[in-house]
């Protein structure tokens, strides 16, 4: 029978006990963190959050993952700005509710990411309040930082990795595709795409240094974001639907289950992937660097002078009702 003790019951120092269970190396003796910076380099700060039926599933067994991948999004501002994250704060909001092995596994899926990640745990907080809610605040360095704002006409749309899988895969958690309909394999690999995303940690900085003029990651979806970099950098992006790299666990879907492949894949969010511009010159140094770190890069659009975005699928112009994640 699984343990029902309630993580409320354990009070604040007994959680923070827990913590220091899995992360020894974290000194909570002091109020505050400090940190070395690097010399010659801009500091970066983001900070994101992630909820509990909102961000991730209810159900306790995502628990675990939800750890990696509330940590994940806000790691990845960072590699999108072309840096270097060097330091995280987690601020939970813990209802009575929660039980002590859903906390449990959420901070063990935090442990997980920083492993894999190197991105180092140096503290945090925890309140209770009405909902399940993780918030992360990364800081990192640059030498070189790259926004929105910087497209030229001309210049090409990058991505790195191939997408879709992501929202293949919340669509798999939420029961809006039926899981009795697909092969276990398609699903386990599915919910691990949606709930266990890697950011190409590293290629941010990479591709700073080659020459991108405008970088992001893909949050809300490809669409919303290019849509960001056309409005920042006050141009029309123009992408082609056929050039899209689909995952391959979405394709795989897609000869199961009646649906478009290219459609998804434009819209699915938290992939975590990169978005960029980059002169035509030096696609072939970008794509170097890419398969350094084991990932790919495809020329997917090109921008234009105009403003705003523009979706071709085989020539033909292909609207959709919703560009991607809505906040609201």
């Amino acid at each position: 029978m699984a343990d029902k003790t309630r993580a409320y019951d354990l009070g604040e120092f007994g959680l923070i006990g827990r913590i220091r269970e899995l992360f020894p190396e974290i000194d909570l003796t002091d109020d505050c963190a400090a940190i070395e910076t690097p010399r010659s380099a801009e500091i970066l700060l983001t900070i994101d959050a992630g909820i509990r039926g909102t961000h991730f599933p209810e159900d306790s067994k995502f628990m675990l993952d939800a750890g990696w991948r509330t940590m994940a999004g806000a790691v990845s501002d960072i590699n999108a700005s072309g840096g270097n994250a060097i330091s995280a704060l987690m601020a939970l909001q813990l209802p009575d509710s929660l039980n002590l092995a859903e906390f449990d596994d959420f901070i063990r899926g935090v442990r997980e990411f920083v492993d894999w990640s190197g991105v180092p745990l140096h503290g945090g907080n925890i309140t209770r309040g009405a909902n399940f809610s993780a918030t992360f605040s990364v800081v990192g360095s640059v030498k070189k930082r790259i926004g929105r704002k910087g497209a030229m006409p001309g210049e090409l749309l990058i991505l790195t990795g191939a997408i879709g899988g992501s929202e293949a895969g919340r669509m798999t958690a939420v029961g809006e595709i039926d899981s009795k309909s697909i092969s276990s394999e398609i699903y386990n690999e599915l919910i691990s795409r949606y709930m266990r995303p890697s950011p190409p940690l590293g290629l941010g900085e990479k591709l700073a240094g080659i020459g991108v003029s405008s970088m992001i990651d893909i949050s809300d979806g490809l669409l919303a974001d290019a849509s960001h970099i056309a409005e920042a950098s006050g141009v029309e992006i123009v992408i082609y639907l056929d050039k899209l790299p689909i995952h391959p666990t979405l394709l795989k879907l897609a000869e199961t289950v009646d649906i478009d492949s290219g459609r998804i894949a434009a819209v699915s969010g938290e992939e975590f992937e990169l978005i960029a511009v980059i002169p035509e010159d030096y696609i072939s140094s970008a794509r170097k660097a890419a398969e350094e770190m084991e990932t790919s890069i495809t020329v997917i659009g090109k921008v234009f002078s105009g403003d705003g975005l523009k979706i071709l699928r085989h020539g033909k112009p292909l609207n959709f009702e919703y560009l991607g994640w809505r906040h609201f």
